[in-house]
Order: C-alpha cells, then structure tokens, then sequence
C-alpha cells in the first residue's frame, strides 16, 4: 500500500488569516509608506488600528507562533514630521503572559504588525469560557495613544475545529489535529514500557530492523511492535469505544470533541478520532511515523511499516481495540484505507491522509 499525502496547510493559514483579519508579521514590519487616512483611535497625533481575533482555540493558538501568525494585529500611523517611538501592550489577564514590544514609527510612515501573547497551558479552560484581552499603546515617554479591553472566547482545550465557513465556502482545518498527537505526554511512556512486556523481544525498539531487512521483515518488525501497543491498551488500559463528540462552538464551525490522549488512558474510553490520536502519540514516541486518517465521519491510523519515501504502510481501525485481535483490526484498517483509495476519496479531498511527521516540519507541534 503507498499514501496519499495531500496537504492543506495552506488552507489552515488561510482560514487563519481570514478569522484574524491580520495583514502583518510578526512581530512588526518594515516601515512603508502611509497611504490614505486611516481610522482609528490615538492621542498625541499618533492613530492606530487594531484587528483582533474574537475567539482562542488551544489546537491552532499554541501553534500560531511557529506560523507567524498573531492574535492581535497593530497598524501605528505617525502622520508627524518627528520620529517616534512606540510602545505595544497585550494580555489575557490569567491566562496568557503579556506581550510587550517597542517599535520605532519614522515620520510620515505607517507600520503594521502584531502579537500573540504566550497561553498558559494550565489556564485553558474545561468548557468554553469569556474573557477579556487588554492591549495598550503608548509613547516611549508614557503619553497614552491607546488602551482597550475586549471580549473573547477560549473553547475547551480537547475542542477541535475541523472547518470553518468564511462566508463563501467550508474550509479544512483537519491538519491542527496534529496537536492532539503528544509523544512526550507523561502517560506515553508508561504505556510503551506496558506493550514491551507482550513484545516477542520484550523491547520496543522503532525503525531499527536494519538496512538489511526485506519489505516483508520490516512490516514484521514494526507490525510486532504496533500490536504491543495494541494489547496493552486492551488488556492493562482495557480501552473501550464510547462515543463523546459534543463540543460547542459558533455557527460557522463544526467543532468536535476530541480527548488529549492522557484523557483518554485515564478515563480508558476512546471514539475513532481519540483512539487514531492515541495510537499515533505511541507510536510517534517510537519514532515509528503515524497518520491520521479523516474520512467525513470517521478516523482511524495507519503508519509507515519502514522509514524513508518508500510509501509502505499499514492501518489499524482503532476502535475494535476492546472487542477485537490486532489481526482484525488492521485488516479492517488495511481494507478501510484500500475503499477510500479506490473510490476516490483521497484524490478529490473527500478524506484526508495526514502525515504527522510532514505536519511537524510544517509547523503543527503537540499541545502538549
């Protein structure tokens, strides 16, 4: 079998972008030109204008730093013939640190810019809840020119987004679940030690079969290792299918529930999207390469058998763990990714096969 591989990072910038309504850079841009007048409120001749997403998703925040991307996006105007210099301000009180940055504005010129004030990972809330995000910007010598508290949402930290409509068509967020994927999870590590004990070698070991191993003996190898996995999350964590998709968000979004992989050991239930997560942070903590598979109402992995491009794989459908041997279960995956393929599905964008290791190059990195 050899992966599909398309991918829609662009697509998530955009959407990002677009949700935003940001034009800048981080953390400023070179100066231009001021162009025509531009509203906006300022003090000391100084204007600014601000553009500021109204709403704060763990999976797509925590990554936008490694997009360059910004929450908040600042446009300082210095109509004047002085120079002058520039104090930019921006915080959730509780939950994130502030931002802070000094930016020089020569005269007659405008600068566009923003910020993405760090998030406390401990602060993300349970349940989606209102905040209110302050910003401030002032002269180098204290003058006030602006200062603001607006309102904002932060969703849940297990809600995933797959799309967005931007008021023309639906747009893929699929990508971000990378985020859920978090190798260095606490909890992984107990569970690899766990499938060690069912390993013929008792070890687990990654892509370390040789350069002298056939096709067929590194899907062995590797094969031996995912069904380690496999039977302790069915016999030690005794994983079971629950189905827990509720998520709230707004109209324009189709939001999910999605349990961080600790959550699903602890609670020891799994639906398709949590089990795929789940198996995907084990074996990526392997170095073993995962991916997430998205059909429209459902998900599932699949892994390379070898490291490299030779595209080699294999699938296991994650939610027979509790009911089923590994050797259903990834025939079932194997025949799954096989229907998907013949029927078109990848090709026209209807399912999705998402690399993690491709995803992390790109910039989509564990919340965790």
């Amino acid at each position: 079998m050899k992966y599909h591989t398309p991918f829609f990072l662009l697509v998530v910038l955009l959407i990002l972008i677009l949700a935003a309504g940001c034009t800048g850079t981080s953390p400023y841009s070179s100066p231009s030109p001021a162009g025509p007048s531009t509203t906006g409120t300022g003090t000391g001749d100084i204007i600014v204008d601000t553009n500021v997403m109204d709403t704060i998703l763990a999976s797509s925040y925590l990554q936008m730093s490694n997009l360059d991307l910004n929450f908040i996006d600042f446009t300082i105007t210095n109509p004047t013939d002085i120079p002058r210099r520039v104090t930019v301000e921006s915080e959730i009180p509780g939950y994130t640190e502030k931002a802070i940055n000094t930016v020089d504005v020569p005269a007659h010129e405008t600068i566009t810019g923003g910020q993405t004030p760090t998030l406390r990972r401990s602060a993300i809330p349970s349940e989606m809840t209102s905040v209110m995000l302050h910003y401030k910007v002032a002269l180098a010598d204290g003058t006030l020119i602006d200062e603001q508290t607006i309102p904002v949402k932060i969703y849940a930290k297990d809600t995933m987004v797959w799309s967005v409509f931007d008021g023309f068509e639906w747009n893929n967020m699929a990508p971000l679940i990378a985020g859920w994927v978090t190798p260095h999870a606490a909890e992984i590590d107990p569970l690899v030690r766990k499938a060690a004990d069912y390993h013929p070698a008792k070890s687990m070991d990654g892509y370390q079969c040789g350069s002298n191993c056939t096709d067929e003996q590194w899907e062995e190898d590797t094969n031996a290792q995912v069904k380690a996995i496999f039977t302790a999350l069915k016999n030690d964590y005794q994983i079971t299918y629950i189905n827990s998709p509720l998520a709230y968000g707004k109209k324009n979004e189709t939001p999910q529930r999605v349990r961080l992989p600790k959550d699903s050991l602890a609670s020891r239930s799994a639906n398709c999207i949590d089990g795929a997560v789940l198996y995907a942070s084990a074996l990526e903590s392997l170095e073993i390469n995962p991916h997430i598979i998205i059909m429209p109402n459902h998900a599932f992995v699949c892994y390379d058998t070898k490291p490299g491009p030779s595209g080699y794989s294999s699938c296991l459908e994650t939610t027979m763990t509790g009911t089923s041997t590994f050797e259903e279960a990834t025939d079932t995956g194997n025949q799954e990714y096989q229907a998907e393929t013949t029927n078109g599905d990848f090709k026209s964008g209807n399912s999705l096969d998402l690399s993690i290791v491709d995803l992390r190059k790109e910039g989509i990195l564990p919340m965790e």
